[in-house]
């Protein structure tokens, strides 16, 4: 979950894991004793028991059919949130659905509030005053749980105080941050499931190209979204909101053998997220969002997909690292790079500026790491390996990074010994549960280890490690319960074809 916010001597956080079968909440604890003041359910509960508050009861007949309670139903607060002290209301980002798919969690259909939505509360007790839905029905993980801004800005020829967000959706939405009335909602990236937002309803026109509930789709976003935790930033003196964007689809379809799995990774999406992807197929793009006027200023394109959240200052600068590995600068009202500096690793992080004794600094923590790194090839392509370290800036600054640490030889895989029906079949187990963390098509991105290139210890002890859970100290928890031996010996046999095989998925090897 998300870093917690303190408000009116309350702190404030919410809960992650909605794909692991958890309910969403936000909760306050008083800030001395620690003790609970409130805890807000952003899902209903059992329909057979009192639910906690009016607005619950009320949301409930959104979800009909199926028995989401038991699977947690999601709606978790893993990050957003922000305060307006004049208003006195808390504003809090809800994620996405438990499962994903909605023909699963609620088949008879609804909003099922209040997934992927922004809710206005009272911080001194937890009620709701106003929520907006960005995605009624969330079906493609479409969290709301993105970054907000607060600002008073001139539209339609009143000053109007606005909540600003770019969602995963791929909409940008202001509303008036007092009413929850929405106020634009334009489309900042591709995104063909909905055609645009009904202003009058401030409900999306589906298209249709989203329902994967009978065949695969492809649909725009991926479930990363156009936008996801990296932090957008807002500069008062060009009037632009500067997004990490990002573009790319999802692959998705009916999963008819779902069952939940407690603790597990459960979307009930026969998901493939671009499982092959390639150099350049994932794109990423600093957006210099004009919000007034609904439409992009500028863009700069990245090498890929996975970059760092952005700096806007009041010295016309905007900061931003990106994954290949630089920390850059641009001008905040043109685009124009002005400078950059080699971080030998990814930077992802999200930098701050500051002072001391009168000199600003700008900092930012590199690292390559993250949920972009589980994306195979395109991950892979950025050339970088995860160092962790701080990188402070000044002007007139001198120092020097110390000299790359040479990259260790493979070892030779062990020989490939196995069927092509194992191999079929180790690669959908692989990627029921293990490419979310090893990479997609056994392509580590460079944080989490690439299982094509393990020791030879490794492979010897598959099944200790993988049943066994030998390496649980180590982060490597027992999969006993998920995966048989003869599934554990179909998974290595795919990891050991795809070794032999290279980075590139499917062009066979030779034995």
């Amino acid at each position: 979950t998300g870093a917690p916010r303190v408000v009116k001597g309350k702190v404030l956080i919410g809960n992650g894991g909605a794909e692991l079968g958890v309910r969403g909440y936000v909760s306050a604890y008083d800030a001395k004793t620690g003790e609970l003041a409130w805890r807000f359910y952003t899902v209903p509960g059992d329909p057979s028991q009192p639910f906690e508050n009016p607005e619950l009861e009320a949301a409930a007949k959104t979800w009909s059919g199926g028995e989401w309670w038991k699977i947690g139903g999601g709606g978790t607060v893993w990050d957003s949130m922000a305060y307006d002290p004049e208003l006195d209301l808390l504003y809090v980002g809800v994620g996405n659905g438990s499962p994903w798919s909605r023909h699963h969690r609620s088949p008879g259909g609804g909003d099922n509030l209040f997934l992927s939505s922004i809710l206005a509360l009272r911080p001194d007790t937890g009620r709701l005053v106003w929520h907006y839905q960005t995605t009624p029905g969330d079906n493609w993980d479409y969290t709301a749980t993105q970054h907000m801004i607060l600002a008073d800005l001139e539209l339609f020829g009143e000053s109007r105080k606005v909540l600003m967000q770019a969602p995963k959706n791929g909409f940008f939405y202001i509303l008036d941050r007092a009413t929850g009335e929405l106020l634009s909602a334009d489309k900042y990236v591709l995104a063909n499931w909905a055609s645009h937002v009904d202003l009058s309803t401030g409900r999306p026109v589906e298209t249709g190209a989203g329902d994967y509930s009978t065949e695969n789709k492809i649909v725009y976003p991926s479930p990363a979204g156009g936008h996801n935790w990296p932090p957008m930033s807002y500069s008062p003196q060009t009037g632009l909101v500067y997004i990490p964007a990002m573009e790319f689809p999802g692959l998705y379809g009916p999963e008819d053998d779902f069952v939940y799995r407690p603790g597990f990774w459960n979307t009930a999406s026969a998901l493939h997220l671009t499982r092959d992807a390639a150099p350049g197929d994932l794109k990423g793009r600093l957006i210099a969002w004009d919000p007034v006027r609904g439409k992009a200023r500028w863009k700069v394109e990245h090498w890929g997909h996975w970059n760092s959240g952005l700096l806007s200052t009041a010295g016309n600068l905007v900061f931003q690292g990106t994954g290949d590995g630089f920390f850059r600068a641009f001008r905040a009202d043109t685009g124009e790079e002005l400078w950059n500096a080699p971080a030998q690793t990814g930077v992802v992080g999200s930098p701050v500026t500051y002072l001391v004794d009168g000199q600003q600094y700008v900092s930012v923590l590199a690292g390559w790491g993250g949920v972009g790194t589980i994306y195979g090839r395109a991950a892979k392509a950025a050339g970088v390996t995860h160092v962790g370290r701080l990188l402070t800036f000044k002007v007139g600054a001198t120092g020097t990074l110390p000299p790359k640490t040479a990259e260790a030889e493979l070892p030779t895989p062990p020989a490939f010994e196995g069927t092509m029906e194992d191999v079929a079949a180790g690669e959908d187990l692989f990627h029921r549960n293990c490419g979310t963390c090893h990479g997609f098509a056994a392509v580590g991105g460079g944080m989490i280890p690439d299982l094509r290139h393990s020791q030879p210890e490794i492979f010897d002890n598959w099944q200790e490690i993988v049943r066994g859970g030998m390496l649980k100290d180590r982060g490597m928890a027992s999969f006993d319960k998920w995966v048989s031996a003869e599934e554990a010996e179909k998974i290595k046999t795919y990891v050991i074809y795809r070794a032999h095989e290279g980075d590139v998925p499917g062009v066979g090897i030779k034995k």
